[in-house]
């Protein structure tokens, strides 16, 4: 196991000790590292190997990649076009009349913009500047009005049917995604309801009032007659991946259109699914996201000026995280090949499974607080844990479900969620307010929990 051990070590200290000398919580120097550490302790020291073991790892995570690339670039084109804006007036015209609405209204937003955009830090930029002023006029705390926010984009991290978090888990264990999503629909729209009800009931119950502003002047279905064409490249992505995710219907519209399209003795899809790392364009989620990118250039004028300086933008706010999943590739691919898996498996086959279960859930909670997305904790610890649960007996299908769950759960607990320090900061910047990042994150425990146990009972059914 010290062929384990040494490089597992070597990430954990990397990435969370910023204190180390250069390479200290560098994500990319860490799975740099700890690939490289993996093929030299297991022997494997043919370079030509080491790119192979790379080409496999990045092929694994490609479309988590283009996902990621794609989401920003759509997301930004409907703030752009103003699609963020009719959603949340229309939200707001259906539930915004009393302070429990307007905040249920905003959590629905930012659940549906954390699902399009996959991390929460994000989805807070975009959305947080247009709801954040509106609850402080409210009269509520600026500690809540961060929690909120945190709690919204964290949900929409994992919501079907574009959840990021069980695209991430799905990749890693390397399954399709369709059946784990489906159980996903009932957890993640269960803990959505219950945090929505707590936080409207306990937190803001009738201790706040609607300034008048705030209050609707229109009807939803006014709004919508007048701006329904504003909704139609978010409703294009939303039916595609639904229609292929839905237990009762499972119908990959986009891939049958490709797969109509003859190529030699082939069609369209076969071809481009045979080529490596490109052929993940095929996932169902990233070819609905081209899909609707497209639709959305095609039918709103705005968009198409200035769309290579948009584009660009987009790109460079992803840059980062589509390094850190290249890299992450690396690691994947070395780890597999330099034997470490085989090995996290036979050894796990001797281990107590409830207390490997226990750690591992714990270890993924944890690694979601400090590392602050749930994509880059799974990346780092389920091809770990992954393999230990398998051996276990627990299915891959749950293993990837649990996965999901717990990072996402990390992802609000004290005393170290990143995504509250940076959801503070945004806060206090609009506000003008000091806000207490710890008091903001045991507001976001009760969502927390309801993750961490619907991840518990995935490992324990």
């Amino acid at each position: 196991m010290v062929t384990v051990i040494i490089p597992i070590l070597f990430l954990m200290l990397v990435s969370t000790v910023k204190k180390i000398p250069l390479i200290g919580g560098n994500l990319i120097a860490a799975f740099i590292g700890t690939g490289v550490l993996s093929l030299l302790l297991g022997g494997v020291y043919n370079p030509i190997v080491w790119l192979e073991s790379w080409l496999t790892g990045l092929n694994q995570v490609a479309f988590i990649i283009f996902i990621v690339l794609f989401g920003s670039i759509f997301s930004a084109l409907q703030v752009k076009s103003g699609a963020m804006d009719t959603v949340l007036n229309v939200l707001r015209a259906i539930f915004g009349y009393t302070p429990q609405g307007l905040i249920l209204s905003i959590l629905i937003a930012m659940c549906l913009g954390g699902s399009l955009v996959g991390t929460v830090s994000a989805v807070g930029a975009v959305i947080g500047m247009l709801v954040v002023p509106a609850m402080d006029d409210m009269g509520i705390d600026p500690d809540l009005n961060c929690a909120i926010i945190v709690t919204g984009g964290s949900l929409g991290a994992i919501m079907p049917p574009i959840s990021n978090a069980i695209n991430v888990a799905c990749s890693i264990i390397g399954i399709p995604t369709d059946a784990t999503l489906q159980i996903s629909y009932l957890t993640v729209g269960i803990s959505f309801v219950l945090t929505s009800l707590f936080v409207c009931k306990v937190y803001i119950g009738k201790k706040y009032k609607m300034p008048e502003y705030l209050i609707p002047t229109e009807k939803a279905s006014a709004i919508l007659k007048r701006e329904w064409k504003n909704l139609i490249p978010l409703m294009v992505l939303i039916l595609i991946v639904a229609l292929n995710s839905i237990p009762a219907i499972s119908f990959d519209v986009t891939g049958e259109l490709l797969r109509a399209i003859p190529i030699g003795d082939s069609n369209l899809y076969s071809a481009i699914a045979s080529i490596p790392v490109i052929g993940q364009l095929t996932n169902n989620i990233v070819l609905a996201l081209l899909v609707a990118i497209i639709v959305a250039i095609a039918i709103t004028p705005c968009l198409r000026t200035n769309l290579s300086s948009e584009l660009g933008k987009s790109i460079k706010t992803v840059r980062v995280s589509i390094l850190i999943q290249i890299f992450a590739g690396f690691f994947l691919g070395a780890f597999r090949v330099g034997g470490q898996i085989a090995a996290i498996s036979e050894w796990a086959t001797g281990l107590n499974a409830i207390a490997l279960k226990l750690g591992g859930a714990g270890s993924l909670i944890l690694g979601g607080m400090l590392l602050g997305a749930q994509s880059t904790t799974q990346t780092s610890l389920l091809p770990i844990l992954g393999p230990a649960w398998m051996a276990t007996g627990v299915s891959d299908v749950h293993a990837a479900a649990a996965s999901a769950h717990l990072a996402a759960a990390g992802q609000g607990l004290p005393p170290a969620d990143l995504n509250t320090f940076v959801i503070a900061g945004l806060v206090s910047s609009l506000l003008h307010k000091q806000v207490n990042p710890m008091k903001s994150m045991l507001l976001t425990v009760p969502y927390c929990l309801l993750l961490a146990f619907f991840g518990l009972v995935f490992l324990f059914v």
